[in-house]
């Protein structure tokens, strides 16, 4: 699995910072994504989301292929504080949009429903 996490090309700082926190995260996300394991994906979702569960099998069905080659994982400029926005980019040119959403100082990915900012 070869996954390169980098924030965007920024004046701001916080872009370094969010890639960095969430390296781990992301190349998690797309070593589950490849596997095609639903529920193991899914507990990688923010834990107050529901659906969860159908939301990760969507995602492997659109991405599963994909997370077995190469992945580019552009962190954009957060729009806020513990919420973060990546632009996961396939070798094939397929890209999917992950958001992130942070609470008592981990990181989650956003899938299935919920409000990212209040549990």
């Amino acid at each position: 699995m070869n996954v390169t996490v980098r924030p965007v090309d920024s004046n701001y700082p916080e872009a370094k910072v969010v890639a960095r926190e969430t390296e781990e995260l992301l190349k998690v996300y797309v070593q589950r994504l490849r596997s095609g394991d639903a529920d193991d994906l899914a507990r990688l979702g923010v834990p107050w989301f529901t659906g969860k569960e159908g939301a990760a099998r969507r995602l492997i069905a659109a991405h599963g292929a994909q997370a077995g080659m190469p992945v580019k994982a552009v962190v954009a400029d957060p729009v806020a504080p513990g919420l973060a926005s990546v632009d996961l980019r396939f070798a094939d040119g397929s890209r999917q949009t992950l958001d992130l959403t942070r609470a008592d100082g981990v990181w989650w990915a956003a899938m299935g429903e919920g409000d990212p900012m209040n549990p």
